[in-house]
């Protein structure tokens, strides 16, 4: 039988280094907050517990967290503790292990929520190695030729790890170590409990290292094992809006290898964004300045000319993105035309084969199949059936200054410029709405329907509007460009 598994992720602290007013694992790689990454590869471990511990603007770090796992099963399995005063990442560990069950027994997996580029693959191989040796602590270790400010591990002379010390407290020959911390921790809740309550604050910083753990464990006779990992990479934490930028590009460049190898055109790779969650099918392309974030998804034989930006979108196959198209948790069904400058806010559905042309803003709006709107539109809180025209100008009006209200149209509607349909209102089928209507009521099928006014003329009523304005400075003006 499997022991079971807790999970501790660390994410309290302030990141000064990043000179920013926002917590450090609030900043985003790759359109997503540096701690819903690292979080994601603890929760697909599947852990009984996933305890995050935050301090510095905790609410808003943890409503992040929650936005981001909001699954009824996630959400009963995730919780939050508060480090209230910052003193070290072992204190933070001990918060952590505090909102874990008194009689929880089985292994616990500690890490940081500033480790965004760490996979669950990667961890599900330390947890085997772990549990295969059958030591009670283990932690992740990385080979580097400059090991920089990391902390070095300690091995005796029968090559056991005796201890890791911080960079700033090392001697010089610790300084020459090139086996650093990976900084992730699993070990066996008991003797996790032990070496956490004995942690001491004797250090350059006076806080409590969560790394003294490992000598706190061999000093009581235990045995720890530093298992290496295999790609360094995964183990880079943020410190700095520097470090940031270099992953980022890292991430990026990976990215765009990938896609490219399977099959999807990068016109200029340098200049698109995609998040490593996105699926883009062969043969589409993708051209300059394009950002594709979220859980987007992209079929085959898709072109976007390039700047756009897209996150949480569904496009279906053989669709046209035209310059400028903004567009955000929608689905764009097979064969559309979209742009340039298009608008697609949250809870637009595109049916397929559609046209959504310049300047045309849509929210929360059903678009059924070969419906088109093809200039200067709004089309908010609006269901709209197939083969509709929409007019340049159509205005949905959907909000009454307290709530909003849904537009129906049905299908094969010609709807005229220059219209407003005022919600709640039902327009039926077959409909021709003649251009300059307000619509205020239900429309049934097959009707004109139409609010003109009379067209009146004053014959002569510009000169005398002149006239009335003369010694005006613009009227001068515009004497002595006759």
């Amino acid at each position: 039988m499997e022991r079971p598994l807790a999970a501790i992720v660390l994410a309290a602290g302030l990141g000064t280094r990043m000179r920013s007013a926002r917590a450090k694992v609030l900043h985003e790689l790759a359109g997503e907050p540096l701690i819903v990454r690292s979080v994601r590869a603890f929760a697909a471990l599947d852990p009984g517990f996933l305890v995050v511990v935050i301090g510095h603007q905790a609410a808003d770090v943890e409503k992040t967290v929650r936005t981001a796992y909001s699954g009824r099963e996630a959400q009963a399995r995730l919780r939050f503790a508060i480090q209230n005063v910052l003193r070290g990442t072992g204190d933070a560990a001990r918060c952590g292990l505090e909102l874990l069950p008194q009689d929880f027994a089985g292994d616990i997996l500690i890490g940081y929520g500033d480790m965004p580029m760490l996979t669950a693959p990667t961890l599900r191989r330390f947890i085997e190695a772990h549990r295969a040796s059958g030591a009670p602590l283990s932690f992740t270790s990385l080979m580097l030729d400059h090991p920089a400010a990391y902390g070095r591990v300690v091995r005796g002379a029968d090559g056991q790890v005796s201890a890791i010390v911080e960079a700033r407290d090392a001697s010089p020959p610790e300084l020459a170590i090139k086996e650093i911390n990976g900084g992730i921790y699993l070990a066996d809740s008991a003797v996790l409990r032990q070496a956490l309550a004995a942690l001491g604050a004797n250090n350059a910083q006076h806080e409590y290292y969560l790394t003294d753990i490992v000598g706190i464990a061999r000093q009581r006779g235990y045995r720890v094992v530093a298992w290496q990992a295999p790609v360094a990479e995964e183990f880079a934490g943020i410190n700095s809006r520097e470090e940031l930028a270099r992953m980022e590009r890292h991430l990026r460049e990976e990215v765009n290898r990938r896609l490219m190898a399977e099959g999807v055109t990068l016109i200029d790779p340098a200049s698109v964004y995609i998040a490593p969650e996105v699926k883009i099918g062969v043969d589409t392309t993708i051209g300059p300045n394009v950002q594709i974030l979220g859980h987007s998804r992209i079929g085959s034989g898709v072109l976007i000319d390039g700047t756009a930006w897209l996150r949480n979108v569904e496009i279906g196959d053989r669709s046209h993105l035209k310059l400028g198209v903004r567009a955000e948790d929608c689905v764009i069904g097979e064969e559309c035309e979209v742009g340039p400058f298009a608008n697609l806010r949250e809870g637009t559905r595109l049916e397929g084969h559609n046209r959504i042309g310049n300047f045309v803003e849509t929210k929360k709006a059903r678009i059924g199949r070969g419906t088109k709107a093809s200039h200067l539109s709004y089309l908010g809180d609006a269901v709209i059936g197939e083969e509709t025209n929409v007019g340049c100008g159509v205005i949905t009006v959907n909000y009454d200054g307290y709530d909003k209200h849904e537009t129906r149209v049905g299908d094969r509607c010609m709807v005229g410029c220059d219209s407003q349909l005022i919600a709640p209102v039902t327009v039926g089928n077959d409909v021709y709405v003649a251009s300059g209507t307000t619509i205020l009521h239900d429309v049934p099928d097959g009707a004109l329907v139409m609010s003109q006014h009379p067209q009146r003329e004053k014959p002569g009523w510009t000169a005398q509007w002149h006239r009335r304005h003369a010694g005006h400075p613009r009227a001068n003006a515009r004497q002595s460009r006759k």
